[in-house]
């Protein structure tokens, strides 16, 4: 409306529809965007997904202790438990407070497949911790936990920005939940094609060429070597150091060559 006033009080004919013509389209874009939040919003509440953690409430979820919820409230207190088992451990290892994130159990698979959980658990950033219900045991929701406090300080940008190969932070993450190794132990071949995974997307090429669980075991046994050459102290040194900004495999070489 400035603009209309300012080019229509004292301007031309010309002037003043052009103007007219200007607040008209801009009216149009504005009713364009509304309409299509509008529609998002709509749509987001009928379409599952990970976005309804927004929300959990509104589909069916009850929150049964701060940050919380869940399909199965009658389960409270031993879900509570869990977590609160699940959180000790992770703090013990990273010897500070773990993060808070939203955490979603679901006890259900009508609730997994509502929220978009397709394995036992994942990890958005430092905001958000889903599982499944093959996913609520102390070792799925360490292992979600323990992701959630890796990627604290860089909360949703670890989305597109990983100072950390996926293959360190899946093997910590599988190290502090103490998951079983594989039977057979993990072959040298196995940890040498794990070292390949730099990236979150590259991670499904590993299971196939390994499968699942010989996937995790080998990139659990490198963090394991880590630990065993720099000790406790040289592995929280590592991750807190890339933490605030200084290059992984830089920092990697000096933790583990003293």
């Amino acid at each position: 409306m400035l603009v209309c006033w300012t080019c229509g009080s004292r301007g031309s004919t010309n002037a003043k529809t052009v103007c007219l013509i200007g607040v008209l389209m801009l009216a149009r874009l504005f009713s364009f965007l509304a309409n299509s939040v509008f529609a998002a919003v709509v749509a987001g509440f009928f379409i599952p997904g990970t976005h309804r953690v927004v929300l959990p409430q509104a589909f069916g979820l009850t929150e049964i202790s701060p940050h919380v919820w869940t399909d199965a409230p009658g389960l409270a207190d031993s879900l509570v438990q869990l977590v609160s088992r699940s959180r000790a451990s992770v703090a013990e290892f990273f010897q500070d407070t773990p993060t808070n994130p939203a955490l979603i159990l679901c006890a259900s698979r009508s609730c997994a497949e509502a929220f978009g959980i397709g394995g036992n658990g994942l990890s958005i950033a430092d905001q958000v911790v889903m599982v499944s219900p093959g996913g609520l045991t102390i070792g799925t929701l360490t292992h979600e936990l323990t992701h959630s406090r890796l990627h604290r300080s860089m909360g949703l940008r670890n989305l597109v920005r990983q100072p950390y190969p996926t293959w360190f932070d899946e093997g910590l993450a599988t190290h502090v939940a103490n998951h079983p190794l594989a039977a057979n132990g993990v072959s040298n071949s196995a940890r040498a094609r794990v070292r390949q995974v730099e990236r979150l997307w590259q991670w499904d090429d590993a299971f196939r060429d390994l499968g699942v669980g010989d996937t995790y075991a080998a990139a659990r046994a490198e963090v394991a070597q880590i630990e065993h050459h720099a000790g406790r102290k040289g592995l929280l040194e590592l991750i807190r150091r890339v933490e605030v900004g200084e290059d992984f495999d830089a920092v990697l070489r000096e933790v583990t060559e003293r």
